[in-house]
């Protein structure tokens, strides 16, 4: 890459090959790109299939979502302002042939490689042409002399001397292109038609991709509580059809919202359950050790004793006044 940038550039704007310069440029961009991006998905899936998870939490999946769509649309929006700048550069070429003494030479810098030690320009050439307010107002100071297509609002980038603005204002563009779609003006030219058709595509995959993902994330942080209210429903359906008593049906509800405010849904029997026999015996004696030498009775007994008792201690949650 640094050999096309310090060899093949200079010498392709030693020539005037303005255009043939944005197209390196993209693709060496793609170049250095594109790997990346596959390698880091890569490295997504390897931690996904060894951990089952890439992030522990829920809004975490999101944020990596998010972060790849913001992502996608810096790399659809790059593409698109060098292809922008390379089509201003097409029609000042046009303009540099109609222009009486427009050589392509002048289209690009007197120095390719510029240290800040040359002096001004004096070439009377470079001075008319920097001067042709014909060539400004058809190429570069309204998008709607010239035929730019998709192109047209990278005209107000061509002259701006803004870093932050040439940097936020094409990712503004991939974003807003990838999340709605056919909203591009085209041109007949085929290289623009080709771009137009993969950013359409790319925006309706990463759409229908981070919605389905988002859902999917919302709905593992909500199954719980919708299965918790699916429960007291039956529960209030089977109380009413029992005719239980108000204060007994009080009573149920106050166990389940602490039951829920406890555990969040969580079997922790089950859980401890699936756990291998070792590993399950290590758990419950370090949950119910404390609680078991409470009991004046087992006080003084011996460790092996109260671990057998911990593994055969079931644990249970009361609301108070219960027994």
């Amino acid at each position: 890459m640094q050999v096309v940038l310090w060899v093949v550039i200079p010498r392709l704007l030693d020539r005037g090959s303005t255009t043939v310069v944005m197209t390196v440029f993209l693709i060496m961009f793609l170049f250095q790109y594109l790997p990346k991006i596959y390698h880091s998905v890569r490295l997504l899936r390897r931690m996904q299939s060894l951990s089952g998870y890439i992030f522990g939490t829920v809004w975490w999946g999101i944020a990596l979502n998010m972060i790849a769509y913001f992502v996608a649309s810096h790399a659809a929006g790059a593409c698109w302002y060098l292809l922008g700048i390379q089509r201003a550069a097409k029609c000042m070429r046009e303009q540099c042939r109609l222009t009486q003494g427009c050589w392509p030479r002048i289209l690009s810098c007197k120095e390719p490689i510029y240290y800040g030690t040359t002096s001004m320009v004096t070439e009377k050439a470079r001075l008319a042409w920097g001067e042709n307010k014909l060539v400004r107002s058809m190429c570069i100071e309204s998008p709607n002399n010239y035929d730019y297509g998709a192109y047209k609002w990278t005209v107000q980038l061509v002259t701006n001397d803004s870093r932050l603005e040439k940097i936020l204002f094409p990712i503004f563009w991939g974003l807003m292109t990838l999340s709605t779609f056919g909203n591009l003006e085209s041109t007949t030219e085929w290289l623009e038609v080709v771009f137009n058709i993969i950013v359409l595509t790319s925006g309706l995959l990463l759409v229908t991709m981070l919605i389905g993902n988002i859902k999917v994330f919302l709905h593992a942080t909500t199954s719980k509580k919708q299965a918790m209210q699916l429960k007291m429903r039956n529960i209030e359906w089977w109380m009413r059809k029992r005719h239980l008593p108000p204060g007994f049906q009080q009573r149920v509800r106050n166990y389940e919202r602490q039951r829920w405010a406890a555990m969040r849904g969580v079997d922790e029997c089950e859980m401890i359950r699936n756990l291998p026999e070792g590993l399950r015996r290590d758990i419950k004696y370090h949950l119910c050790l404390d609680l078991v030498r409470q009991v004046p009775l087992f006080q003084h007994m011996d460790d092996l004793v109260l671990e057998n008792i911990c593994d055969r201690v079931k644990s249970l949650i009361f609301t108070k006044g219960e027994t």
